[in-house]
């Protein structure tokens, strides 16, 4: 039953028939993995997705260049690999594996199966994929107008992932100065400077290894101001 109550949680199956759930209950393999472990890994074929049950993952991306892009972690109840099993294609980034996690493994040709018999999880992954398009607009906006905008888009994104997660100390965000570096593909330089000038205007406080946020209102300033700015 605790795959059962996993699978009610995650968006894929919300508000679906409990029909729908118990077909996916038969097909769906548990897996787990270690921090550090990969859970899907860029360029593989993408023969089946995740349901994240627990835990939380990093998404990234190396470029032609050999460069890794961080792209964002995603918080349980999430999904990961979902369109590159759609698209019958390979895998167009890593996800790893930052905490114990634990996910819940569905094979492409027994998603499409659920598809087709049950439109409202197709409905639950069309929205979900409209609000990640949405999250990507407004992260492309933010990181064309100045490192700032960049890094108060990256923190106030990941507070509100963490509060949805019910994570301890939301405001408390795991990244480091490397982290950070991945996501904005900004010099360290550059993300000093700037962590240093938000934290002279007591809009956040940085250790070597978190960002807490101490003023949520102001950071999301920033965004506003550039917007205005722009």
């Amino acid at each position: 039953m605790a795959c059962l109550d996993d699978l009610n949680r995650s968006p894929l199956f919300q508000n679906v028939p409990e029909d729908a759930m118990r077909e996916a209950l038969r097909v769906v393999t548990e897996r787990t993995f270690q921090p550090g472990e990969l859970v899907v890994e860029q360029d593989a074929q993408g023969e089946a997705l995740h349901l994240i049950t627990a835990g939380v993952v990093r998404v990234s991306r190396v470029s032609l260049g050999s460069r890794e892009r961080v792209l964002g972690d995603i918080y349980a109840p999430g999904v990961v690999g979902e369109t590159a099993v759609l698209a019958r294609q390979e895998r167009s980034a890593s996800v790893r594996a930052l905490t114990a996690v634990r996910t819940l493994m569905l094979h492409r040709d027994h998603f499409e199966l659920i598809l087709r018999r049950h439109p409202r999880v197709l409905w639950n992954l069309a929205e979900m994929l409209a609000r990640r398009v949405t999250f990507l607009n407004d992260e492309l906006i933010a990181f064309g107008q100045n490192t700032e905008a960049a890094l108060a888009h990256v923190f106030s994104n990941l507070y509100r992932q963490r509060v949805a997660a019910d994570a301890p100390q939301p405001e408390v965000l795991p990244l480091g100065t490397h982290d950070i570096m991945a996501r904005t593909s900004s010099s360290r330089e550059t993300v000093s400077r700037v962590l240093k000038k938000l934290e002279a205007q007591d809009i956040l406080k940085v250790s070597p290894q978190t960002v807490t946020l101490l003023d949520l209102a102001a950071l999301e300033a920033v965004l506003v101001e550039g917007n205005e700015a722009d």
